[in-house]
């Protein structure tokens, strides 16, 4: 019996950027004011509880093993990593189908270079491949990979952070001690985005946004158990048209992702589809990308509707003939 809303609010949320980013690269009046921006915020904080409770987990069942690391390591590799190659050389090989050069030409003239540094989660390198999709609103082909990167870097920090630091401070403590050093950054570069022209894209790094991730991190120590089921009703219009009050704004993010979590009735997800929110993540936009460049959202509703069908399928094969296999069980 299913006793949480973890697996359906991740379909939900993964949605949620997919369909922004329709709004985004067809410039969809309606669509590109969906609140991708904030569902990218909720995936942050459920990674924030989900992977410190993996790795506290793993650290207390294979320590008599004197291997702590090994079971945590190898469940992220094999969560994220698998899926991310195929996806990255699929986008590889099909960009070699519509490139009219050699094969040699076509490694040179930067697609050796994409598949570099997006097997290495760097894509803000190298986001894309020669002659595919230039004449898209942006040539990108996969610009969601960019919260991958941020995501596998918090990996590396946990058993830094709870296997490491945590020998001066206990866990709770330490927690909102980042949290906190987190806020400060942000509003430290902030500064310096406004006075002194920095990219505003550097606020939505680490360690920015390592405050979602400590939020999250905290439940494990220290359950928000005063939440109710209505406090849904007042923090939705919090998270929606506050966002300019940061602090207010993160709290009311993981307090909402709480309350639909674990106060509202759970949702069961279908066998039959699974867990399907990373796949919808990870594939969504390239297949945007080439249904764009073959002229299909020339109807925006055509076109929507043969994305979701394919975004949906490319998901539900990847969950059940890969990831699936792969998930390692503590």
């Amino acid at each position: 019996m299913v006793k949480n809303n973890f697996d359906i609010l991740r379909i939900f949320l993964a949605v949620i950027v997919f369909y922004f980013h329709i709004g985004i690269e067809t410039q969809n009046e309606y669509l590109m004011y969906v609140p991708g921006g904030l569902a990218v915020h909720c995936f942050f904080v459920i990674s924030g509880y989900l992977i410190v409770k993996s790795y506290l987990k793993s650290y207390l069942k294979s320590y008599l093993k004197r291997k702590p690391l090994s079971t945590y390591v190898k469940s992220r590799f094999l969560r994220i990593y698998p899926l991310y190659f195929i996806v990255i050389t699929t986008a590889f090989i099909f960009g070699y189908f519509h490139y009219s050069g050699s094969f040699i030409n076509y490694v040179n003239n930067g697609a050796g270079k994409y598949l570099a540094s997006n097997y290495l989660f760097a894509n803000f390198l190298h986001p894309t491949l020669p002659g595919l999709f230039e004449n898209n609103f942006q040539p990108f082909v996969n610009a969601a990979l960019w919260t991958i990167k941020i995501e596998v870097m918090f990996y590396v920090c946990v058993p830094i952070i709870y296997g490491v630091l945590n020998k001066k401070l206990d866990n709770k403590t330490l927690t909102v001690l980042l949290g906190l050093v987190s806020i400060c950054c942000f509003y430290t570069v902030q500064y310096f985005i406004e006075y002194h022209g920095l990219p505003a894209s550097i606020n939505r790094q680490l360690p920015s946004m390592l405050v979602f991730f400590m939020l999250g991190a905290y439940w494990n120590f220290a359950e928000p158990k005063f939440l109710k089921a209505w406090h849904l009703l007042l923090l939705i219009p919090i998270v929606l048209f506050l966002q300019s009050w940061f602090v207010i704004y993160a709290f009311a993010v993981s307090f909402m992702v709480y309350v639909i979590v674990f106060k509202l009735k759970p949702i069961a997800v279908s066998k039959r589809i699974g867990d399907i929110s990373y796949g919808i993540y990870i594939w969504h936009f390239p297949i945007l990308q080439t249904l764009i460049m073959y002229g299909f959202f020339k109807n925006i509703y055509q076109g929507a509707a043969i994305a979701t069908v394919l975004v949906f399928s490319f998901a539900m094969i990847s969950w059940h003939f890969i990831e699936s296999k792969l998930v390692v069980r503590h």
